[in-house]
């Protein structure tokens, strides 16, 4: 009885759905800002190695009457719209990733990129933008070689991962997920999880550094020993250990450590209210 569920379980799943495939080009000078809306498919960025916007849509469709993503371009603003898709009464039910979309984007070219998920891994592996605006509801997050005047994410699940990428100013507001930042530059820098873990290696001192978790631990490594730092350090429950050249402290607990390196022009504070901080 199981055997013959799941082969009708198997079939029903699969009748009616039929590969999707679409692409479409638009010339660089043609788009100021684009918008991704998903409901459950990957997303992929890369960089275009020509003048142009490159659009390329795989995976299945079994709604019949309506194409699971739509592609749309006016007023020099670039749609993409990933709906969910109604297939049967085991529509609800997926066992594997529905499909991928893939935008290649020239450097310089969007003023403005903005991806709203329901769920769905996102994986930019190259953009260079003015303003980067990502709310995640589910899915996993890469980030690589990312250049933006602004990046405001703003995460329900999933974990982040950024690595050699800068920002003039990055903002992230996470509810339970784990924050990863490898190589990634920013003079403005606020990173807030309620809970989940923090870990910043290769990091600059310059500007000013906000890390702060309800429940987790956090993590920062200096790429160079500071020069000028004022450094301030939270910990209601937890163990504190922050090793920093000629820091002069005046205050070093578990519970706060007060000081400054040098003149004090850059800035970092760090607080959790819970778990293990650690400072090097």
């Amino acid at each position: 009885m199981a055997v013959v569920l799941v082969g009708i379980l198997v079939f029903v799943l699969q009748d009616g759905s039929q590969d999707f495939e679409l692409t479409k080009n638009f010339p660089a000078q043609e788009i100021q800002s684009i918008e991704i809306n998903n409901d459950s498919w990957d997303l992929v960025v890369k960089e275009s190695t020509d003048n142009q916007v490159h659009v390329d849509i795989e995976g299945n469709q079994t709604d019949q009457k309506k194409a699971p993503v739509e592609v749309t371009h006016t007023s020099n603003n670039l749609v993409i719209q990933q709906d969910k898709q109604i297939g049967g009464a085991f529509s609800a039910f997926s066992f594997h990733k529905q499909g991928t979309i893939t935008v290649f984007i020239p450097k310089n070219t969007a003023d403005q990129v903005r991806m709203v998920n329901n769920e769905g891994d996102i994986n930019i592996r190259a953009l260079d933008t003015h303003n980067l605006i990502i709310e995640n509801k589910a899915g996993n997050m890469k980030l690589n070689q990312v250049k933006a005047d602004s990046g405001d994410f703003n995460l329900i699940e999933g974990d982040l991962n950024i690595k050699d990428s800068s920002f003039d100013r990055i903002d992230v507001a996470a509810r339970g997920n784990d924050l990863y930042f490898k190589n990634v530059t920013s003079p403005v820098m606020n990173l807030y999880s309620k809970s989940g873990e923090i870990v910043l290696n290769g990091v600059d001192e310059k500007g000013e550094m906000r890390v702060e978790t309800k429940s987790g631990d956090i993590q920062i490594d200096y790429q160079t020993a500071p020069a000028s730092l004022k450094v301030a350090v939270e910990n209601a429950k937890g163990d504190t250990t922050v090793h920093l050249a000629n820091l002069r402290a005046t205050d070093n607990t578990d519970e706060h450590v007060n000081g400054t390196i040098g003149a004090g022009e850059n800035s970092v504070y760090v607080k959790t209210n819970s778990g293990s901080i650690g400072v090097k």
